[in-house]
């Protein structure tokens, strides 16, 4: 299948990322048909009503039987489940793909699908807001868009995604859900991590000292943004990529004590150096980052 044979689109989870992409396949493909599918039609009724889908089923066999393309935009730790009742329901030569954050547990477990065409996605792309009503047409634009193929994945779903991201304003990059999910646990689940543990740091303090809540300032509002991420989403990426993150957490301990050990050894040259170090790497990988 290229573009071209995009007639009709299902989106199963209408929120954020579910509603962004129906808003920016709509405005990129005007013609293509989308229904959303989810369980709330009041929230499916919002999604419609902000022209993220233009039909609306509460009924997923149904309303993937005639897609030609299936976005699953679910929290992960219930995208499996979907995948496996929807399977009987698809047409010969549907393509299925989601947008989940960690992905070897989910492609590896719909690679065991029987008649499954499916090939993993996750646009890095997102907000602390969750819900359609924070979702936008502009939402890809620019970002990382990753497409996850296995040794199962069709060459053609592959060069599918790959253009659809790019239509959409994303760069598309390939690799295996392994090594996605490696480096997502540093980038993108390891800072969550990291600014809830702040966040009750500072809530312990302030139960000793109150006045501390009264210093918060830009520092700790950049740190602990993700902190007001939904809890749900975020329980369900931590468990399905539990051995990843547990990994990238050691890394990033034995980088905190390297320098604690720089500033208990009274070492102010070495501590410039590192903080000049990272400074450097940060703006190497941020080019438009502010000095």
């Amino acid at each position: 299948m290229n573009l071209a044979g995009l007639k009709k689109i299902s989106i199963v989870g209408v929120g954020l990322i579910g509603g962004s992409f129906g808003m920016a396949v709509k405005q990129a493909f005007p013609a293509v048909q989308i229904t959303g599918i989810g369980r709330s039609a009041e929230r499916l009724r919002a999604a419609q009503n902000l022209g993220a889908v233009d039909a609306i089923l509460t009924d997923l066999e149904a309303g993937v039987r005639d897609a030609d393309l299936v976005y699953v935009a679910t929290p992960v730790g219930i995208e499996l489940d979907f995948i496996r009742r929807m399977a009987p329901a698809l047409k010969p030569g549907a393509v299925v793909t989601d947008a989940g954050s960690t992905k070897a547990r989910i492609c590896r477990g719909a690679d065991g699908v029987p008649g499954m065409r499916f090939i993993g996605g996750h646009p890095m792309a997102g907000s602390e807001s969750a819900g359609v009503e924070s979702a936008s047409p502009n939402l890809f634009c620019g970002a990382a868009y990753v497409v996850t193929p296995t040794e199962k994945t069709h060459p053609d779903d592959l060069i599918l995604m790959k253009r659809l991201a790019e239509s959409l304003g994303a760069r598309a990059i390939e690799l295996d859900p392994e090594t996605h999910d490696r480096c997502a646990a540093v980038i993108s689940h390891l800072p969550h991590l990291m600014a809830a543990a702040l966040v009750s740091l500072v809530k312990e303090r302030a139960g000793e000292t109150p006045e501390i809540l009264e210093m918060v300032a830009g520092s700790f509002r950049d740190m602990t943004r993700v902190a007001e991420s939904s809890p749900e989403l975020w329980r369900d990426i931590f468990i399905s990529n539990d051995a990843c993150i547990k990994s990238a957490a050691a890394d990033f301990l034995n980088a905190l004590t390297s320098g604690l050990n720089k500033i208990c050894a009274g070492d102010a040259e070495g501590i410039r150096d590192w903080f000049k170090a990272a400074g450097e790497t940060r703006k190497s990988i941020l080019p438009g980052s502010r000095d």
